[in-house]
């Protein structure tokens, strides 16, 4: 294993995955749409077995569920059973069992140049850690609209309405096919008004991530490939069976983005290895994301009289393809709309928006459902690189003043080969990222010890071989950040 990717190809598939999830337009093909609706099936040659308080078990033998394959967990007695499977009204919910799995991606690179002219957030959610999930219920596959339809016939949801000026990926279709599409143009607020209706709530980001890749850290739900065959745009839920995951779940890959129920925060990755904040409230990424929700909220000149919030207004996480990333919307349109987000996040990803959809996740009941574990073995990834005798930490804090870059380091604490955590990080000095050059990525501009130190000559190529460079920078300049120790 290299850098501190999941595999030596994660790192060469990131860029195509970028193109596959950027996808914006409905695909046109809706040759599965006009079918008639089969039994849902969530698993590869497996059948439902529904009990009188509408569960079911997976219908997979005896013989079959000894052999811990994907589609089982292991029960309280340590047997391998089929995944439980639940049936609702609208869509099969299915058992996930509890267990550890590798959360998070590494970019394509670590290109902090835009950063220093405005401070914000392009990699949140790196670098890769393992989290544990316990047991819980998620959807086979996205809400449909006929689904929300429901929910708005009840009264328990609102209508979803799309921007004016965003295409109908159900125009031209009957309305039995439309009803099967995913049901896209949802705010959080009335994702999470569905889930309450569907006995639900909205998944985690890590109950999402976990459903989406398992325990073997695949780049995509499917595997760690691009699939060309896989069609882009929005398809009836259910229909496209070569998007499923590592438990049979589908859709999780090419059709509607989907809403759960984390706030964005730029560093959730880093924060399982800090021992405290190292941010200062007035840092360069602070001052940046007051200025910029103040235009929104008060316009370009200020209207006269309105003040701007005195706290960020909470942006909420929207899973997509490339299982370890994510993007954020917000839960309310601001007054004034940026023509795009302060992070750069694509246009798919502005929410209530023809790609922007949801699924449900639920607890276990205690008395009537049996928790389940993994049986399977979890990727192993490094958190640390060695390269001439200093150990580099795989993860990297963006936008962060020279003060909060030695905050950062001081407040490491990475695990190591024993049970005590590795601490006394530091930012490496100018010539000592020279040496570490092929382990350090860039282009940068990173903090150094004496300084910032940048990769000339990185315009077209990423490679790792593109010289290092002293940068002058002030104090309070937004760079980024990366540690070492001895």
């Amino acid at each position: 294993m290299t850098r501190f990717d999941l595999a030596t190809s994660t790192l060469l598939l990131l860029t195509a995955a970028a193109t596959l999830c950027s996808c914006e337009q409905a695909s046109g093909l809706y040759d599965r749409a006009e079918a008639p609706p089969s039994a849902p099936t969530p698993l590869p040659g497996v059948v439902a077995r529904v009990d009188k308080e509408g569960r079911a078990s997976s219908g997979i033998s005896p013989e079959e569920a000894a052999k811990c394959g994907p589609a089982t967990g292991r029960n309280p007695d340590g047997d391998c059973v089929g995944l439980g499977l639940w049936d609702t009204e609208f869509v099969q919910r299915v058992q996930i069992p509890g267990g550890r799995f590798v959360m998070g991606f590494v970019p394509d690179s670590y290109d902090a140049r835009p950063a220093r002219e405005l401070p914000a957030s392009s990699w949140s959610g790196q670098p890769p850690r393992y989290v544990d999930v316990a047991s819980f219920w998620i959807d086979l596959h996205e809400v449909s609209r006929g689904a929300y339809a429901a929910c708005v016939a009840a009264g328990a949801c609102s209508p979803a309405i799309c921007p004016e000026d965003a295409p109908d990926p159900a125009a031209g279709m009957s309305a039995e096919a439309s009803a099967l599409l995913p049901q896209t143009c949802v705010s959080r607020s009335q994702a999470g008004s569905y889930c309450a209706f569907a006995a639900g709530r909205l998944p985690t980001e890590a109950e999402w991530e976990y459903a989406a890749r398992g325990p073997d850290a695949r780049v995509f739900p499917w595997g760690s490939s691009v699939v060309d065959t896989l069609p882009p745009g929005l398809h009836p839920v259910g229909r496209i069976g070569e998007d499923r995951s590592y438990f049979g779940i589908m859709g999780m890959g090419i059709n509607a983005l989907e809403w759960v129920a984390d706030a964005f925060d730029p560093d959730v990755g880093l924060r399982p290895f800090l021992t405290g904040p190292v941010r200062s409230p007035t840092g360069p990424m602070a001052r940046a994301r007051a200025a910029f929700e103040a235009r929104l909220a008060c316009g370009e000149p200020p209207a006269k009289g309105c003040a701007p919030p005195t706290e960020p207004p909470p942006r909420f996480l929207i899973k997509i393809s490339l299982a370890g990333a994510h993007r954020a919307g917000r839960g309310t349109a601001p007054a004034f709309p940026p023509e795009k987000e302060m992070e750069a996040w694509r246009p798919e990803v502005v929410a209530p928006g023809p790609r922007v959809g949801l699924r449900c996740a639920a607890d276990l009941v205690d008395g009537r459902d049996t928790p389940l574990t993994l049986p399977a073995a979890t990727a192993t990834i490094p958190f640390t690189r060695r390269e001439e005798g200093l150990l580099i930490f795989g993860g990297v804090i963006e936008a962060v003043s020279l003060a909060e870059a030695q905050a950062f380091c001081a407040a490491l604490a990475v695990p190591g080969p024993g049970d005590a955590p590795l601490t006394g990080w530091r930012l490496p000095t100018r010539a000592e990222v020279v040496t570490i050059a092929r382990g350090f990525r860039g282009p940068g501009p990173f903090w150094a010890a004496d300084g910032g130190v940048i990769q000339e000559d990185r315009t077209s190529d990423p490679g790792d071989e593109a010289p290092w460079v002293a940068l002058e920078a002030g104090p309070e300049e937004a760079l980024a950040a990366r540690c070492v120790r001895e």
